[in-house]
């Protein structure tokens, strides 16, 4: 039996396919081209129109404003998340201290479960502030590696060759 598509059929987008989430992404990209558009705009013998050096300028300012009204609620966001993933994992570790045998809780301190709930738990929340980086960093860099491509050539891919092999030491 076939019926027509209505809206409610349709899924929703996943969040890393929402088109704020992306021109986010791309905005943290944007921003240095058009700084580098407007700085050759002032270099001796530019023939970059002045209409064209107030665009750049303009879309540097709106990259700018952006950034500002995007990064803030993200960030508050992630560290909501994480803070709920620490109150979370201390809710484990309590429960599972009162549910400890006698053997075991008297090979566990107080010392030790203290320590899993203040030092341990907070690497959660750290990482969750983080994840956005690690899912976007990759990308960006592929996106940086194109446009130093466009105007260096093929010294970009041993440039971004180089940093790649530094990762690991960090």
């Amino acid at each position: 039996m076939k019926k027509e598509m209505e809206v409610e059929d349709l899924f929703e987008p996943l969040q890393e396919h929402r088109s704020d989430y992306l021109g986010d992404c791309f905005e943290r990209v944007a921003e240095p081209i058009f700084l580098g558009r407007l700085i050759r705009y002032f270099e001796p013998g530019s023939d970059m129109s002045e209409q064209q050096a107030y665009l750049n300028a303009l879309g540097l300012l709106g990259c700018c404003f952006i950034n500002v009204l995007v990064r803030q609620p993200v960030s508050m966001a992630m560290a909501h998340m994480g803070m709920k993933l620490r109150v979370a994992t201390c809710s484990l570790i309590y429960r599972k201290s009162l549910r400890l045998s006698q053997t075991a809780a008297s090979e566990a301190t107080v010392g030790q479960i203290v320590n899993l709930m203040s030092n341990d738990t907070t690497r959660f929340e750290n990482s969750i502030i983080l994840l956005p980086y690690l899912v976007v960093g990759p990308a960006q860099a592929l996106i940086v590696t194109y446009f130093i491509w466009d105007s260096m050539g093929i010294s970009a891919v041993f440039g971004m060759f180089a940093i790649l092999i530094f990762i690991p030491l960090q």
